[in-house]
């Protein structure tokens, strides 16, 4: 998470001696050393015995289960690589399933008792101080018929600051205690469309769409079946799959899409990184 906001930047990976930090890596650097953590525990896992209960971890607490989060998340870096291949391995060995519920997965778990946390990010619809709105655009660019519409609700009356104006609540997390995904089966459907697509299986990509599509109430894909039409359907399924839980800017920034944001105040600009922070 550190490295996608620091992206160029880089990030420390070397941390043994909390006194004497070792240097900052480049992104390829930082994402390989990520690579050979998930490795190695990959690895750890193999025949151990986990002893403890883990939150969020329904189904994958033991370490078999672990190890399929494990292979999760590096599906997820090896697209950020570009190893295409090394992907539908990995999830290959996940809990990743064409089939299966778009929510099996892991999760920040959030409670009402002593020492637990409520959700940061959960808003109450039409609160008229702080507030969590969805870009207009959210809605207005979605398809006639999409479930995930429902991922933003109307205002009674729209909400500005600084310039900037909605009319639409987020409504992802509808509690405090509504749990926020670490990572998903629908995610990983879309990381084995954009794998499939990357590596020219376009038949095996246009079906893992349609599943996505169909289980939000849309008609089957029915564009053009090219590398460059598939990648831009992908990233618009994961816009409204993935919404609000990480993912949009990273996946612009990789497709060298930023661009394509919108820009709603002049001077206003999207962000490609962010800054080192100054304690370090």
């Amino acid at each position: 998470m550190n490295l996608n906001l620091t992206y160029t930047n880089g990030i420390r990976v070397n941390v043994t001696n909390p006194n004497n930090l070792g240097p900052y890596v480049s992104y390829t650097a930082g994402l390989a050393a990520i690579t050979s953590l998930l490795d190695s525990a990959q690895t750890a896992f193999t025949n151990a015995t986990v002893s403890f209960t883990l939150a969020g971890f329904a189904g994958f607490s033991d370490a078999p289960g672990l190890n399929q989060f494990n292979r999760a998340l590096a599906a997820r870096v090896d697209v950020y690589q570009k190893n295409w291949q090394t992907a539908l391995n990995d999830l290959n060995t996940s809990f990743f399933s064409l089939n299966g519920s778009f929510n099996t997965g892991v999760y920040h778990e959030f409670g009402t008792g002593s020492g637990d946390q409520l959700n940061p990010v959960f808003i109450p619809q039409n609160q008229t101080g702080e507030v969590r709105l969805a870009h207009p655009s959210y809605e207005a660019d979605i398809e006639a018929g999409d479930d995930r519409a429902g991922k933003a609700t109307i205002r009674t009356s729209p909400a500005s600051l600084s310039g900037l104006t909605s009319d639409w609540d987020l409504w992802v997390y509808t509690s405090s205690t509504a749990p926020i995904g670490i990572i998903r089966n629908e995610e990983l459907i879309l990381i084995y469309a954009e794998a499939n697509i990357q590596l020219d299986n376009l038949s095996a990509a246009v079906n893992a769409i349609n599943i996505i599509r169909t289980g939000h109430g849309l008609p089957v894909y029915s564009g053009a079946v090219t590398a460059s039409a598939l990648i831009t359907e992908m990233l618009f399924q994961k816009r409204y799959s993935l919404f609000f839980e990480g993912h949009r800017w990273i996946d612009l920034r990789r497709y060298n899409l930023l661009s394509t944001l919108p820009i709603d105040r002049p001077g206003d600009q999207v962000w490609t990184l962010f800054p080192l922070p100054v304690t370090e």
